[in-house]
């Protein structure tokens, strides 16, 4: 029998602008999660202008704000099931990229 995957090490949080870019650059079918302390995480692609930090710098860098990057939607959701307890486990679309 094999252990169960770990979906929580496939998620990766980078508070470096440069390698945040590099990790979107590099994953264009990848996909972010973006953790706001008012609102419930959305999803988007990692193509999505909205979770550009060139483009919108001072809104997801504010305070509680996070982009959490994976593959899959399932380790995102795995990393909010442990990271946010009680938060629920169907993630919000973004309704420009539709992921």
């Amino acid at each position: 029998m094999t252990d169960p995957v770990d979906l929580l090490r496939f998620t990766v949080e980078l508070p470096d602008d440069a390698e945040y870019a590099w990790w979107r650059n590099t994953h264009p079918a990848g996909l972010i999660l973006a953790v706001s302390p008012k609102s419930p995480p959305i999803l988007h692609r990692a193509s999505c202008p909205e979770v550009d930090r060139d483009r919108h710098p001072g809104r997801l860098k504010a305070a509680g704000r996070r982009q959490i990057c994976a593959e899959t939607a399932a380790a995102l959701r795995s990393w909010v099931g442990r990271e946010l307890p009680g938060s629920s486990p169907v993630l919000a679309r973004c309704p420009k990229c539709s992921p």
